[in-house]
């Protein structure tokens, strides 16, 4: 056995160090668990028969087999671990224990690594004094904007375990969304990458066989042909054309970014398209909807709850409108009529919202108008998506239709070049 000195936090959450005998690091690890304790550094002792080695730093785990390890040490969190993580932490903080404990359980024997390092990172700001919204604004990467303002007014409310379930019904419900929205984009995928590959096989095969027929006949290709063998000729020049277009238009783009009313220019713009801008305010107003319930179901005052509501609105054009309408909700105006024919909401919408304010429960009311919302925006995206199916094998048919009746074309030609 060897002797390893560690630092770890005690349920009391003051920090214990001091040594333990064990047969290898991960051993120790597993006995600090065991006993109530929950490491980020444990190391052996250098004049005990070996090397310092490193191994717990933020509650590493085991070690595992060179298939089970992470290909990178990413600690970025996608939307199903997100989801998980918050559906946890919410389930802890609700059955009463503290934060401290619940982060100690989320990053315990069993957690995967990712996990494990960001549960023991928040733990430790935590322990520092930072409010658990404060302690995940560190780590922007992992937790959206939306997530930290519903999460930091809930907290203003004392409500966070009921907030943070909240956010994971959310969270759960975008990631339903997005997997469906992959799922119906699978076969117009195949389509493109099936077209891309009939493309390259007519240019670089096809028409190379044929073109030495037609330059002996001094003779051009006919149709589209001749402009693919350019192409193919000129292969290097369009790579390089390309790659300095795209390069120009992300630079162009991000100077774009920077400017505050060229970006309220394009969200005016993007309100104005007939499709997408029905699509953008229903995304707004679910979200704008969700966070206002949900902070109003967790007691957050109704002009905290709108304000931080209306923040998490990303178009600039949307965002001025519905700030304007808040406005008049101080000067006695009920919020029904603050958004009457504004075109924020559907009109359905805001009967719901009237029958909340009556009853005194528009917070429940917010959230049943904000699941209507979304799933109305839900069956509009996969509608058009599924619209986007036959029209991509349409286009994409009749495109590699017209190319191959060319081929066809220039081979039968050949014979009329043969008797000349």
């Amino acid at each position: 056995m060897a002797n390893f000195l560690y630092k770890a936090y005690t349920t009391g959450g003051t920090v214990s160090s001091g040594t333990i005998a064990a047969d290898d690091v991960n051993a120790a690890i597993d006995a600090l668990y065991g006993a109530g304790l929950t490491p980020f550094e444990t190391q052996r002792l250098a004049g005990d028969g070996g090397e310092l080695s490193p191994a717990a730093a933020n509650g590493a785990r085991p070690k595992k087999s060179i298939w089970q390890r992470e290909l990178g040490q990413s600690d970025r969190l996608g939307l199903k671990e997100l989801a998980a993580f918050t559906t946890e932490l919410g389930s802890l903080v609700n059955s009463g224990l503290t934060l401290d404990a619940a982060f100690r359980i989320l990053g315990g024997p069993g957690a995967s690594p990712r996990t494990a390092r960001l549960a023991n990172r928040l733990l430790k700001d935590v322990m520092a004094g930072l409010q658990l919204s404060e302690a995940m604004a560190r780590h922007p990467d992992i937790f959206p904007s939306d997530y930290r303002a519903i999460l930091a007014a809930g907290e203003t409310g004392g409500a966070t375990g009921q907030v943070l379930t909240q956010i994971a019904e959310l969270l759960a419900r975008r990631l339903e969304i997005r997997n469906r929205i992959l799922t119906a984009l699978i076969y117009p995928a195949v389509l493109v990458l099936m077209s891309m590959v009939s493309v390259v096989v007519i240019v670089f095969v096809l028409i190379p066989s044929i073109a030495p027929i037609f330059v002996d006949a001094d003779l051009p290709l006919p149709g589209i042909l001749g402009r693919l063998s350019d192409l193919q000729d000129n292969w290097l020049v369009v790579l390089l054309t390309l790659v300095v277009g795209s390069l120009a238009s992300v630079l162009i783009w991000s100077r774009v970014k920077r400017s505050s009313e060229l970006m309220l220019g394009i969200d005016r713009v993007k309100r104005m398209i007939p499709v997408v801008g029905k699509l953008v305010e229903a995304r707004e107003a679910g979200r704008f909807s969700r966070a206002l319930g949900t902070l109003l179901v967790a007691k957050v005052p109704l002009m905290s709850a709108m304000r931080t509501a209306s923040a998490l609105v990303t178009n600039r054009h949307l965002h001025a409108l519905y700030q304007k309408a808040i406005e008049r909700v101080p000067e006695g105006t009920p919020l029904h009529r603050a958004f009457e024919n504004v075109g924020l909401l559907p009109p359905a919408s805001l009967r719901m919202i009237a029958v909340g304010e009556e009853t005194g429960r528009l917070g429940p009311m917010l959230l049943q108008v904000a699941g209507v919302i979304e799933a109305e925006l839900q069956r509009n995206i996969e509608r058009m998506v599924g619209l986007l199916t036959p029209l991509l094998t349409l286009a994409i048919g009749g495109s590699i239709g017209a190319l191959i009746m060319q081929v066809m074309s220039a081979v039968l030609s050949i014979n009329d070049i043969a008797f000349r």
